[in-house]
């Protein structure tokens, strides 16, 4: 019997809700498991199965996400009390495919860690340069914020299909697969963004299917005009309205972002990196 085993989608709330225990450091396994719960329809992009450490719950989860072709693309390692447990679930388990080349996403220090420990056992290398982020996080009781005086001559909408190549050719992480994230984010209602009266896009937001904010985006030529802030405050108000936490994550590098962030009184909650992983 392999170590990982699935655990049924039914059990999934009850899985995101012990991740509350240790509040707000464990946000990042929260909010990706709720997204997940909350719009079940994204399973038509990212078929996510989620995995317990001899079927308990209580031992934490790796998430593993196949795409259409069926191949790992994406792996995220999330511990509740003690990352041994899935540390050795990992290094005997055949649920994830090591000869590969894939990310393990979000991952906080002690994943990060835990995966240099797995390295030799499982002929494997890491790589996490450059792809530290940091959290930036707003509890779902906060107050909202004050968007009365909109930019002029702008609305907000949902992503519209024939912008939806714009989105996705300007985000600092496209590939191959990423249009038809983005489509999936357009069709569950997880886009937000600033239009000219005229009908073109000048600065966007996203909800991931990771449950985090992303692809924070102004048009060159419009930029320090606060649209960028108003279509962050815009998207944080919508999903407080919502009953969600709000996450975001802001390469160590994007000091811009990151002073954004910070004007709008995000609580800084530590860091994660994305580990890409080949076989030696």
């Amino acid at each position: 019997m392999d170590p990982l085993v699935e655990i049924p989608r039914n059990k999934w709330p009850e899985l995101r809700d012990l991740y509350r225990n240790k509040w707000p450091d464990d946000a990042v396994a929260f909010c990706f498991l709720d997204t997940q719960i909350t719009y079940p329809k994204l399973a038509e992009y990212c078929n996510i199965k989620v995995y317990s450490p001899e079927g308990d719950i209580h031992n934490g989860f790796v998430a593993v996400y196949f795409n259409e072709m069926g191949e790992t693309y994406e792996v995220m390692i999330q511990l509740l009390d003690n990352i041994d447990i899935i540390e050795k679930a990992l290094a005997g388990s055949k649920v994830i495919d090591w000869t590969k080349a894939f990310y393990v996403s979000s991952a906080s220090p002690v994943v990060v860690e835990c995966f240099r420990n797995l390295e030799k056992k499982l002929n494997v290398i890491g790589n996490t340069r450059g792809n530290k982020a940091y959290r930036h996080f707003i509890d779902r009781t906060s107050k909202q914020f004050d968007i009365s005086n909109s930019p002029q001559n702008t609305y907000v909408a949902d992503l519209k299909p024939e912008h939806l190549h714009i989105i996705d050719k300007t985000w600092t992480f496209h590939n191959d697969s990423s249009y038809k994230m983005f489509e999936s984010l357009l069709k569950n209602h997880l886009t937000y963004v600033l239009y000219s009266t005229n009908d073109d896009p000048l600065a966007w937001i996203t909800v991931a299917w990771e449950g985090t904010l992303t692809h924070l985006y102004c048009i060159e030529g419009h930029r320090k005009k606060g649209y960028a802030e108003y279509i962050l405050k815009y998207a944080v108000n919508d999903q407080l309205n919502r009953g969600k936490d709000i996450l975001a994550h802001t390469l160590e590098k994007n000091a811009q972002a990151q002073k954004l962030f910070d004007k709008l009184n995000f609580r800084k909650i530590g860091y994660d990196t994305w580990i890409y992983v080949i076989k030696n």
